[in-house]
Formats: C-alpha cells, structure tokens, sequence
C-alpha cells in the first residue's frame, strides 16, 4: 500500500484536486472507491463551510454528513446515520478485490485527536487497497501520520499547479518505485549487517560473495519493473543504508553496491532484459568485484602500485620456482574468472526467477530491521574523526607498506617512498571521510524538492521502517 497525503488549508482546493484524480481514475484504473467532501454554503473564503456532504465514488450516493456547531470544538456536528453508512461501507471493501485507488476526503482536527474518519483507517487499511490518497489539513499532517500508524511516502500540497500530474504518475508508476524501494531495502539491511559481519572476519572471497547476491537481487529487482532504467535506484538506496550502518567501513561496500549496480543496469539496458543481458550484467559485477580493490590500490598509491607488485609476485615465483605471469596478466584473469563465476549464478537464478528463494524472500520481509535508526546527521568533525579511523585499518596499510618498501629495496629515495606513504594517508583520509559524511536523508530532502517523486519515495520507504499502531483511538464520530 503506498499512501500518499494532498496537503492544504481549508477551502485551498484539495477536494478538486481529489475529484478530478476521481474522473481519471474511473477512465484508467481497474477500480477506485472511496468518499469525496462536498461543501456547501461555505460563507467566508479559507473557513469551514455551513455544511458537508459526503460523496461515495463508487456508488455516487450522497449523504448528509456534518452540519456547523459553533458550541462545539472542532465546530461540526456529526449525522450519526452517516457514521453508520460510512462504517458498513468500509467493512464491505474487506470482502472485495483490493481497490487501484482509495481517495478518503478529508483528515482534519478530529482525525488528529483520534476521532472521525480515524474510526475506520483500520478496516480501510486490512482492506489493503493498492493506492490510498488522503485529503490532510497541513496543520495537522504530523498528528494523522502517527494516529495512522504508518509514514506518508508522499506529501503533495494542493495549491501547487502540478499536483494533479504528479498523483496520476504515482498511481501509474507506484508499484515499479515500490519495488524498487523494498528491494533496495533488502540489499541495504543485508549489506549493512550480514556484509559487515563477513568483513569483519576477513574471509577470502567474501567480496565476490556478497557481489553474487547482489547481483541476485538485481535480477530479481528488475524482472518485474515497467521501466527498468528505475533499476539504478536499487544499488542507491543499499549504498545509502550502508552509510547509516553502524558496523564496518564504508568507502569499499558503498562504491562496490554502486558501481555494481551502475554496470548492471547499463549492460541490460544496452543488450536487453534477456539471457545474454543478464550473462553481462552478471559478469560485470563480478569483474568489479575482482577489479575495485585494485582500482582504490591505484588511487591511494599512484603509478608505482603496479611496478612494486610485478617485482614482489615475480620474486615470490622465483622462491618456489613457479613460472608466473605478470601482474596484468593476473589481474585480468582473477577479473575474468569472478566475472564467469558471477554471470554463471545469475544467469541460473534469471532462469528460475520466477520462484523467488526463500532467502531472498527473507531479506525482503526483513528490509531495514537495525539498520535505519534515528542517527545524527554526520558533521564534518565527525566524519574526519571517523575518517581518520578507517584509516587505521591494516587492510588500507598492508599494500601501502609493501609497495613502499619495494620501493626503497629497489634503489629509490626514501624521500620517495614517504611521498608514496604520505600521498595513500592523504587520499585514503579524505575519500574515508567524505564516505562517512554521506547522508541518505539529505539526499531524501533534496529529492523532495527537486519533485523527484519516485525516487523518494522508495528512498523513503527503505529508510522508516512501518511503526505498529498502539493506539486504540475513539472512533465515536467522525469530523471535517
């Protein structure tokens, strides 16, 4: 269920919004139902009107609803025959096809006390209809979300000249960004707890394993979206939730889960959402898998990384009398191999995608659960200070040592080998810090602003897990 939250002042056009999404709705959805508003004799602009009508969408009836009480507070008095209407009808929906569209109209000041349409949010909810549109009092918006239970993903003000667009998109397009969002959730949490824990334990292999899954979860991601140029979000939202893990580095996972993705997407994008775009795709990510550390090797260490490992793997061939190739040579088969290996798993996986594993299904279910908590946002100080101790790491000084000790052993400076040592430090720190300095949640803002709505709201949904409802509110009668 996606639900979404069409904000504004009383009298700023919510109820239009909502109606013409009604007319377009019934053209293009496969059912939509829910209850519209309708004011009447609203006697000063931007107040309450005289009196409210409820219009059921689906039967078109229409029935008396509240009626101005200015002895009251909020100032309505309810129909209690239309409380009675309204509760039967909510009950009904439990027993059909779950709706395209509910459009509930509108949660005010008793809705955020607990009262009025808050009554039946529950019925309305297990009814799991596909998309729920809720016309919200913006002063009241903070209150409906936690007397709901569950976290708007979008929030639409009324008066904003695209807001009816910007609905219809959602309603056509939900599902591929709702995807998109749990699955991104999934590789996110996994990463976060299962990958740290693995690299923790500095088992061999363990980079290309979790490069697998993820490329597992790609496939699996994208069989199913109406676009799959979306499918980049994935590896964005897991890299995002990785930034918030507590546990282990961040500079590695997150350029791993990003490139990854990035190469995936462009390979099945390119050769199509088929057997051989998969095998690519596939192989991709596992040739990252064997060339990343490499490639950071090379930006902390510069054009002596390659010279220093050539003499070292030589010297140690020499020992053991092996015939050895160079350290090209070696990298290209290591990448050729973990790439075969990679595309070899996903393309059996692609093969049976239709029975999705356990696991996986697992994974899913699980999401973010440890993950996406209510941390600071990180500062500058911070994420030098936190830079600083990723840098201590020995697997960030091992190849740094050795090259430099190549260097000297081979008849250069020692000036030159504390330039190498001096050059890693400086990169390695600046690259560890600036990884740490990432926040998915600003990103969210800037998302939001920028109206990009599919994108935030998967983020969004992958980044609040759903709260239970603990409230047991009094449903005794609705309000406007």
């Amino acid at each position: 269920m996606v639900l979404v939250a069409v904000t504004g002042p009383v009298g700023s056009g919510k109820t239009t919004v909502l109606s013409s999404l009604v007319l377009w709705g019934k053209e293009h959805l496969k059912s939509v139902d829910g209850f519209l508003a309708i004011p009447q004799a609203r006697r000063v602009p931007r107040k309450g009107a005289q009196q409210y009508f409820l219009q059921m969408i689906a039967s078109g009836k229409t029935i008396p609803f509240a009626r101005r009480d200015e002895s009251l507070s909020p100032p309505y008095q309810i129909d209690p025959l239309a409380l009675t209407e309204v509760s039967a009808w909510a009950t009904s929906l439990s027993d059909l096809h779950p709706l395209s569209l509910l459009v509930l109209d509108e949660f005010g000041p008793m809705e955020a006390r607990g009262q009025g349409h808050m009554g039946h949010w529950e019925i309305l909810r297990r009814s799991n209809p596909e998309v729920v549109v809720v016309a919200v009092r913006d002063n009241s918006l903070r209150d409906i979300e936690q007397r709901l239970g569950i976290l708007f993903d979008l929030v639409i003000d009324a008066t904003t000249p695209d807001a009816l667009s910007k609905l219809q998109a959602l309603v056509l397009h939900h599902s591929d960004w709702t995807r998109v969002g749990q699955f991104g959730a999934a590789a996110g949490g996994f990463e976060a707890t299962v990958g740290a824990a693995l690299h923790e334990t500095r088992l061999p292999f363990t980079g290309l394993f979790l490069s697998i899954v993820q490329s597992l979860v790609m496939m699996y991601a994208g069989d199913r979206l109406t676009d799959r140029s979306r499918l980049m979000w994935v590896p964005f939202i897991s890299a995002g939730l990785k930034a918030l893990s507590p546990y282990g580095g961040r500079l590695r996972p997150m350029l791993a889960i990003t490139v990854q993705g990035f190469l995936f997407t462009i390979a099945t994008t390119i050769l199509g959402w088929n057997v051989f775009g998969i095998l690519v795709g596939g192989w991709f990510v596992g040739a990252w898998a064997a060339l990343q550390g490499v490639v950071l090797q090379y930006i902390f260490i510069g054009d002596n990384l390659f010279p220093a490992v050539d003499i070292v793997i030589r010297w140690a061939a020499s020992q053991l009398h092996l015939n050895m190739p160079g350290v090209i040579t070696l990298i290209f088969l290591w990448m050729l191999l973990c790439g075969s290996l990679s595309a070899f798993v996903t393309m059996i996986a692609w093969l049976r995608r239709h029975k999705v594993p356990a696991r996986l299904t697992a994974m899913l279910s699980k999401g973010t659960r440890g993950v996406a908590g209510n941390f600071a946002a990180p500062t500058w100080g911070v994420a030098v200070r936190r830079g600083l101790h990723d840098l201590l790491r020995p697997l960030f000084w091992a190849p740094v040592i050795v090259v430099a000790a190549v260097v000297v052993m081979t008849g250069s400076s020692w000036e030159q080998a504390m330039w190498i040592v001096v050059r890693a430090v400086t990169v390695g720190w600046v690259l560890f810090s600036v990884a740490r300095l990432f926040d998915p949640r600003k990103l969210l803002s800037w998302l939001q602003r920028k109206g990009h709505w599919g994108p935030a709201m998967a983020l969004s949904r992958a980044l609040h897990s759903q709260p239970e409802k603990t409230d047991d509110s009094s449903n005794s009668k609705p309000g406007t």
